[in-house]
């Protein structure tokens, strides 16, 4: 893969002062669009709240490394998911810049303990030779993972586990050829939990790739692959008992077929594997992996210019190497995606 940047030097420049260039150049032109607005309202029914969330960001562009509950409780509900997302354009000195923010949550029917919600901005910013720089920040807070009913570390260890999430991304972009783009991702994250939990406190780092590929007139294939690192607090304080330190390994394969003008079809599978790292005597953790297969097909069909609508259905799949049974998560869906 070869970029516009013929040296190391250069790269630094874009990718570390590239903002405070933003601070000193004056733009030719303050406003090249009006804001624009983009959503979605989608309602789904899962057989498995606890997991839900989780399953729904398994992508390359999500969080795909989201916290599960270790042991998850089963549980029926529909499911309300409004986005919505704002985005203007400026036209400065240095190349179009766009700044976006969003808002997007999940409202549970019989679990309202699960609602939650999660907030992001993103700076895109195009460079020379068909090259786009992007900053992303997701935010989501005070997240239920589930609710403990036993465990071998004590009463203090039973009750809801929550977890708060912070992470900064940077993607560089380049459309190397008409019909093939490639992505460099980076980012650097925490995850802070409540305090029955604080041994799993985590802070993370993850490096990606990924490939947009139109092989033929309608038929696009996705490919990407992450590799992240998670470092927990409790590997250096193993007075908690356990580590949930470990190394992550995550694959998405995507393909999207153009049936018609107004129809188009995705279909993708996504593969995740945590090799956890604790050297704690005891600890559950210690010497465990934990594996998800998920796949997912989802059809689209263009309302208006403005309005689509979406039908899928979604199947997860995962065990811990302690656990004796798989978690499976069933998840249909209908939804409509609007802008204007």
């Amino acid at each position: 893969m070869r970029f516009v940047f013929r040296d190391r030097r250069a790269l630094f420049l874009a990718l570390f002062l590239w903002p405070a260039s933003l601070m000193g150049a004056e733009p030719t032109e303050s406003v090249v669009s009006t804001w624009k607005f983009s959503g979605e309202l989608n309602t789904f029914y899962t057989d498995n709240v606890s997991n839900f969330s989780a399953s729904q960001r398994l992508s390359l562009l999500e969080d795909p490394t989201q916290p599960v509950l270790d042991i998850p409780r089963q549980g029926r509900s529909f499911v309300v998911e409004p986005v919505i997302q704002a985005t203007r354009s400026f036209l400065p000195s240095w190349g179009k810049l766009d700044a976006a923010i969003r808002a997007q949550g999940f409202i549970f029917e019989n679990t309202p303990e699960f609602n939650h919600g999660t907030f992001g901005a993103q700076i895109t910013q195009a460079l020379p030779a068909n090259t786009q720089l992007r900053l992303r920040y997701h935010y989501g807070p005070n997240l239920l993972l589930g609710t403990h009913e036993e465990s071998r570390l004590g009463e203090s260890r039973i009750g809801q586990e929550r977890v708060t999430t912070h992470f900064g991304a940077i993607e560089l972009e380049r459309k190397v050829l008409d019909n093939l783009t490639l992505r460099l991702l980076n980012r650097y994250g925490t995850r802070s939990y409540n305090e029955a939990f604080s041994g799993r406190d985590t802070f993370f780092w993850t490096l990606g790739t990924h490939m947009e590929w139109e092989f033929r007139e309608g038929l696009t294939f996705m490919l990407g692959y992450h590799l992240e690192r998670g470092l927990a607090r409790g590997r250096k304080q193993p007075e908690f008992g356990e580590d949930v330190s470990g190394y992550i390994h995550y694959l998405e394969a995507e393909i999207v077929a153009r049936l018609t003008e107004r129809l188009s079809i995705r279909c993708g599978i996504d593969y995740e594997r945590n090799s956890l790292t604790s050297g704690i005597p005891d600890d559950d953790f210690r010497g465990a992996h934990d594996t998800t297969l998920q796949g997912e097909i989802e059809g689209r069909y263009a309302l208006t210019q403005g309005i689509d609508l979406t039908l899928g259905y979604l199947r997860s799949q995962g065990k811990l190497t302690f656990e004796k049974d798989l978690t499976i998560v069933n998840t249909v869906w209908i939804g409509s995606a609007f802008r204007f």
